[in-house]
């Protein structure tokens, strides 16, 4: 714990970010492979 705010806040902000930088690598992945499923043949579709 802190006793400063702005430590507090210090601390928190590169958490968010990390959690950002995973949110925005799985909508990526998962656009990816929804584009990839709709221009490939039926056989080569990713599960």
């Amino acid at each position: 714990m802190t006793r400063s705010l702005g430590a507090f806040v210090g601390r928190t902000i590169p958490v968010v970010g990390i959690v950002m930088l995973g949110w925005d690598a799985f909508l990526i992945m998962q656009k990816t492979i929804f584009t990839y499923n709709r221009l490939a043949k039926a056989e080569d579709r990713v599960p």
